[in-house]
């Protein structure tokens, strides 16, 4: 009953995730719309910072450390690399399976309104791999779970004239992993599995709310 809870679980944050992402859509083709109309008796402002660093403070409260750069290429196109540290408590299975990730996502962004200043929808990549070690009633096991997920995502950037910016994205996509583990026993296995369903659920997940510099 558990895991199919948890099954469901999954299947409804797809769902909300998926909308989520569909009024984003909607709501940056609102706002180009209405930049086309504003740009007639008003130029927007369009920030001539061609990079931007950016970390996610919030993260820290929750054991997850996260850093990005960006650079714009021409008025339009973004090209993101970050990188993610998470540490996991041992509090997701009986095993006490302690462990720890780490992430590199490379992020294509399209800036419609042109300049980093702007929304922007895009395409990601991101390489995971977890590494942790649990305790069983009978024995101990190490595990290392690496996962690829490829997605889309959305979002938008502001940019204060001072060169503060805040940058807030939305994404998801298809992950898969490859899990290895050095006691394939069966009480390992069921733990490792609720381990899976508790922790990684929301592995297709991309979020950011970040703060950072730009120049």
């Amino acid at each position: 009953m558990m895991r199919r809870s948890l099954k469901q679980k999954r299947t409804i944050l797809k769902i909300v995730l998926i909308l989520i992402y569909i009024i984003l859509v909607y709501g940056i083709t609102e706002a180009q719309n209405q930049d086309n109309e504003k740009v007639k008796s008003k130029e927007r402002w369009i920030s001539p910072s061609k990079t931007a660093i950016n970390v996610c403070p919030g993260g820290i409260v929750f054991g997850f450390y996260s850093a990005n750069l960006e650079h714009l290429i021409g008025k339009n196109h973004g090209i993101v690399l970050r990188g993610d540290l998470e540490t996991i408590p041992g509090t997701y299975s009986d095993a006490n399976i302690d462990a720890n990730g780490k992430a590199i996502i490379l992020n294509y962004r399209y800036h419609i309104g042109g300049g980093l200043n702007s929304f922007y929808a895009g395409t990601y990549g991101r390489y995971r791999k977890i590494k942790g070690e649990g305790m069983t009633e009978n024995d101990g096991f190490d595990l290392s779970l690496p996962e690829f997920t490829i997605g889309l995502n959305a979002g938008k950037r502001w940019i204060w004239k001072s060169g503060i910016t805040l940058n807030f994205a939305l994404g998801y996509g298809y992950s898969f992993d490859n899990l290895k583990v050095n006691n394939p026993s069966v009480e390992a296995i069921d733990a490792i599995e609720v381990f899976r369903d508790e922790y990684t659920f929301m592995s297709g997940f991309l979020g950011e709310l970040s703060i950072g510099y730009t120049f």
